[in-house]
C-alpha cells in the first residue's frame, strides 16, 4: 500500500448518512458497512467535482481491489460475496464488467430521512 490512499485531501464520506441504510448494511457484517461507506466517500468526492448533480443521487461506482482494500479493509477475498449477498437484499445494484475486471456497485438501499 502506498501513501497515496491514506493522503487525507478529498477523502470524506458523503452525508447526510441514513440510519436506515447504515443498519441495513450492518445486517450483513462490517464488510458490507465498510462497502457502504466506500461508495459514499467516492459518491461525495464525484458531488465535490460537479459531476452529481444532487447530494442524495445515487451512482455506479467502481470496486477496485488494490484501493478497496488499502481505503477501507475489504480484502479481495471477501468483495464478492458480500457484493452478491448485498445485491440479493436489494441493497445494491451490481453491475459485473466481465472476468477480471472491477465491478461496479450502485447504492439502492432506500434512505428514510
Amino acid at each position: 500500500m502506498t501513501d497515496k490512499y491514506f493522503d487525507k485531501k478529498n477523502k470524506f464520506i458523503r452525508g447526510p448518512l441514513d440510519l436506515h441504510q447504515i443498519n441495513q448494511f450492518a445486517n450483513h457484517g462490517i464488510n458490507a458497512v465498510r462497502l457502504f461507506l466506500y461508495i459514499r466517500m467516492r459518491e461525495g468526492q464525484l458531488h465535490s467535482k460537479g459531476e452529481l448533480k444532487s447530494a442524495k443521487e445515487h451512482t455506479f461506482i467502481r470496486l477496485d481491489n488494490k484501493i478497496l482494500e488499502a481505503m477501507v479493509g475489504v480484502h479481495k477475498s471477501n468483495k464478492w460475496p458480500n457484493l452478491r449477498k448485498l445485491a440479493a437484499a436489494n441493497l445494491i445494484e451490481l453491475k459485473e464488467m466481465g472476468k477480471g475486471k472491477a465491478p461496479e456497485a450502485k447504492i439502492i438501499c432506500p434512505a428514510y430521512h
